[in-house]
């Protein structure tokens, strides 16, 4: 499994136009206050049991009062996962609880601490504070199925996320037992972050923490967020091609798709997986896996594959392959086929022999015995990833302290090292609850069936998503769609496809993936820019913007996608700075496939052909030279092909990926001059030179390795 390595990034504020790092956290008496700051939070605790956090950038404060009898307060350093802090703590209701408020060095976080010193009622939660900040945009994700995004509504499981024109922002979470956390905000209340009010009694040394995090910017607030999360989880986040749904194409037999319950009847149900694999292969765009939904296990009082629905007696009666689909075991399928299976898994129906045979809560199995079958059996027959859906009703333990985590955690260890998880159907809990399982890797985010209605549920869904280090799943589509197609190879997760034999498209499809099947895509999901929040916490539905990034360092290439929302929508046209851009770049459209230069603080400007629009945005070197990559791809500067890129000077250095035989590729570029290209490693064509459109391409092959070494001289010497 390959792993991204996890680190903090220096924290920046803009404060009166300059920028600023944050200096240490203070720890100082105010009187009879006890205070701890830094240059982006001040938190003060007072003695009576009022408190405080400020964040003097935009004026926000949240208040608060402990109730009953407190102590004085205290002071301390300390050092946690996320980084080292300084806190301030009392205890209330005459000692049975302590509060604390830590404030990190250098880092816009403040985390709430509550602790039950004894065991007692689960009440008066901390923190509760008395107003959010007035004025304030509002954003959020709805307890419902995929948990999807809500403007000016705060949702019961956070995270919330406050912020205004200005582009100060803050989210509030709860930062750990996600899965019983609420967070709340009364008409005539206070807005409180606590447990669940069905778990009634709290025992001895619990604790429970609320995070509270500044940003400049709704995208570097949950960024900061959910690098937060993870490192309290410690949780690195997953590379994205750590698994076959990440690296490779893959076909899918969910809802929505052709042979979902539904199968070419002189060819069964395995026949015609395995010529929907021969077709694949034929047309020069292997599958890298295939996936089987819920028909391919027994459900129902009846224990059929055909059994379906969404009512409790639907569930799987055993987690086995259908005998009558799979008569030789589905290790045996998997042989035949050659591929790895990704597999789909429901509750558990009443009327299943698990009842008797494992420990239960609700309609899941939370006994490690299970887990552990379950894992050895799907890993025997060639299962990389396992698919948990309907998280969000029928998939649940009851509301207790130990019976949630004990659903996803045994269902995590078991499979560790072996399989993947993917959530389906999540609950905003347990897109936070992955921050503890280094196996979730992949999430839904949008309904069944990906297609134009769901475009911006799967991008404002995606912010969430990859704040907490997971890779956002479109859900399947038809290859002729190619709007889809765009979005779901930039949102650098899983890109799969449900066509029926004879309808795949192979020109769109041969524009995500190299000739073994390997996905070209970017490094970061496609998300929308902060600009598009304020439009839509205004109700002004202005075209959707949203970008995805190719870094390499001193090299950064950005994918604009922009569709409109309005019908009077044709075009739309965005400032270079709102794209993060500070320099000059080329713009490629991908679509018409010209481009232009755009000069530093310049403007994009894009139309929109058959409803969207896209644009590959290059950076230009102070010689005039913009590498563009392998053009007809979708992500033309993806890693699976261009391992790396630098600038030096007035030369671009590449190294180009390439499948084991595959044939030499076309690079293209922009240049002011005819460049020049030398190879390094590997074999390049002299430059072919447009001296209208200042476009360049050559020809570059592997050597004896699968690479190529280039390096790209903006004129000749």
């Amino acid at each position: 499994m390959k792993i991204t390595p996890y680190s903090w990034a220096p924290v920046l504020l803009i404060m009166s136009g300059l920028i600023w790092s944050a200096p240490l956290a203070q720890a100082q008496n105010v009187g009879s206050a006890k205070t701890v700051k830094n240059a982006s939070l001040q938190a003060i605790i007072k003695s009576g049991g009022a408190y405080e956090l400020d964040l003097p950038a935009n004026g926000w404060k949240l208040e608060g009062r402990l109730p009953g009898a407190t102590s004085a307060p205290r002071k301390s350093t300390g050092r946690d996962r996320i980084g080292t802090f300084h806190q301030i703590s009392t205890s209330f209701l005459n000692g049975k609880r302590t509060a604390q408020i830590r404030v990190y060095d250098s880092l816009p976080i403040a985390l709430f601490r509550d602790e039950w010193r004894s065991g007692g009622e689960n009440a008066a939660p901390f923190p509760a504070f008395k107003t959010l900040p007035q004025g304030a945009y509002r954003l959020s994700f709805q307890q419902k199925a995929f948990g999807h995004y809500q403007f000016g509504k705060l949702g019961p499981q956070g995270p919330w996320m406050l912020f205004d024109k200005q582009d100060h922002a803050i989210v509030l979470s709860p930062a750990d037992h996600f899965l019983v956390s609420t967070m709340s905000e009364p008409p005539d209340g206070p807005a409180v972050s606590g447990i669940d009010s069905a778990i009634r009694e709290m025992p001895a040394g619990f604790t429970h923490s609320t995070l509270v995090v500044a940003g400049n910017g709704v995208n570097q607030a949950f960024a900061t967020w959910g690098r937060a999360l993870l490192a309290l989880g410690g949780k690195r986040r997953p590379a994205n091609n750590a698994d076959a749904t990440l690296a490779k194409l893959g076909y899918w037999t969910d809802n929505q798709t052709t042979y979902y319950y539904k199968f070419v009847p002189n060819l069964s149900y395995a026949g015609t997986l395995l010529a929907v694999r021969d077709e694949f292969t034929k047309l020069g765009v292997p599958l890298g896996y295939m996936q089987l939904d819920s028909w391919f296990y027994p459900k129902g009082p009846q224990f059929r594959w055909n059994a379906g629905g969404s009512t409790l007696q639907w569930g799987e009666d055993e987690y086995r392959a259908d005998k009558t689909l799979f008569p030789r075991g589905l290790a045996a399928f998997h042989r035949e086929l050659g591929l790895p299976l990704v597999t789909h898994a429901r509750w558990v129906s009443p009327q299943s022999p698990y009842h008797q045979e494992f420990k239960m809560s609700g309609n899941v199995v939370i006994d490690p015995k299970f887990w552990r079958g379950t894992a050895d059996y799907l890993h025997q027959a060639g299962v990389v990833t396992y698919e948990q859906d309907w998280l969000d009703k029928n998939a649940h333990t009851e509301v207790n302290l130990t019976d949630p985590p004990a659903f996803l955690g045994e269902m995590s260890r078991s499979m560790a090292a072996r399989l993947s998880i993917q959530y389906c159907m999540p609950l905003p809990g347990d897109y936070m609850a992955s921050t503890l399982y280094s196996n979730v890797q992949t999430i839904r985010t949008s309904d069944d069936g990906f297609e134009r209605g769901k475009w911006d549920e799967f991008l404002y869904d995606s912010r969430l998503a990859t704040a907490v280090g997971l890779w956002p799943w479109t859900d399947a589509f038809f290859s002729k769609d190619l709007g889809n197609l765009v979005i779901s190879t930039l949102s650098a997760g899983p890109v799969g496809v449900g066509d029926a034999l004879g309808g795949v498209n192979v020109k769109n499809l041969l524009a995500t993936v190299r000739k073994d099947g390997a996905l070209i895509k970017p490094d970061t999901s496609l998300l929308p820019i902060d600009a598009v929040y304020h439009s839509d916490a205004a109700g002004d539905r202005a075209p959707m913007i949203a970008t995805a990034a190719t870094n390499f360092g001193n090299v950064k290439i950005h994918y604009v996608f922009a569709y409109p929302r309005q019908p009077s929508n044709s075009e739309v046209t965005v400032p270079l700075q709102e794209l993060g851009i500070s320099g000059s770049v080329y713009a490629y459209n991908w679509v018409t496939h010209q481009g232009r230069t755009i000069p530093a603080n310049g403007s994009l400007h894009m139309e929109f052909t058959d409803g969207w629009a896209y644009q590959v945005l290059t950076p230009v070197t102070r010689g005039g030279l913009a590498l563009l990559g392998e053009a007809d791809k979708i992500a033309p500067l993806g890693r699976a092909r261009v391992a790396s890129l630098s600038e030096s000077g007035n030369a671009l250095s590449a190294t180009i990926q390439f499948a084991k035989d595959e044939a030499p590729q076309t690079i293209s570029g922009y240049a002011l001059h005819r460049p020049r290209v030398k190879a390094l490693s590997g074999i390049a064509t002299d430059v072919k030179y447009d001296e209208a459109t200042h476009i360049f391409t050559f020809e570059v092959g592997p050597g004896k390795s699968q690479t190529a070494r280039i390096k790209l001289y903006a004129h000749r010497e």
